[in-house]
């Protein structure tokens, strides 16, 4: 069942203004004239893209997905290697003995052993601090606050742990001179 504008007996009311609701179309006979500009109204000039902003203002930054090379991931590759590093125990531990030491001379063969062991855990260390670096690079208003906190902390624990490996290094003794037993004929 089809209905053409003649067939309407109703009265048409195309003299008043469209309702203020907004969302209901508006019907016209088929031979009116519409205008081919629309009608902006007043309560949406100047109106912000984003709700509970003013206009002008930047909406507010939102978490944006994580991804493989992304600052979250960066900071969690951190806090790894921290674990790794201070787990290890490596660094603490050596620091402490070459303090204790305090200079007196050692066995050559300990000697390549501590400064391997100072190396490995320094490098893992700096590891650690350029993961959090990057991570601290790679952040911008969408960064989760976990990631720039933890990064952060992992930097500053990590710089740490690489001058403990430096000083441990620098306060290695040099090496005891070895004792040749006499030759007894």
């Amino acid at each position: 069942m089809t209905s053409t504008p003649e067939d309407n007996t109703g009265p048409q009311n195309t003299d008043q203004p469209p309702p203020e609701e907004g969302g209901r179309p508006t019907f016209e006979p088929a031979g009116a004239e519409t205008e081919s500009t629309e009608e902006i109204r007043p309560e949406h000039q100047g109106a912000s893209p984003v709700e509970g902003t003013e206009p002008g203002q930047e909406a507010p930054a939102e978490p944006r997905p994580g991804g493989a090379f992304s600052a979250e991931t960066f900071a969690l590759v951190g806090l790894v290697l921290l674990a790794v590093t201070i787990m290890s125990g490596q660094l603490i531990e050596m620091l402490t003995s070459m303090i204790l030491v305090s200079g007196q001379p050692i066995a050559p063969e300990q000697i390549g052993q501590i400064e391997i062991q100072l190396m490995i855990g320094g490098a893992m260390a700096l590891l650690t601090v350029i993961f959090a670096g990057l991570s601290l690079t790679l952040t911008n208003p969408g960064t989760r606050p976990w990631a720039k906190w933890s990064a952060t902390a992992a930097l500053i624990v990590a710089l740490l742990l690489v001058l403990a490996a430096a000083v441990a290094y620098y306060l290695i003794p040099e090496a005891a001179e070895q004792m040749i037993p006499p030759i007894f004929d």
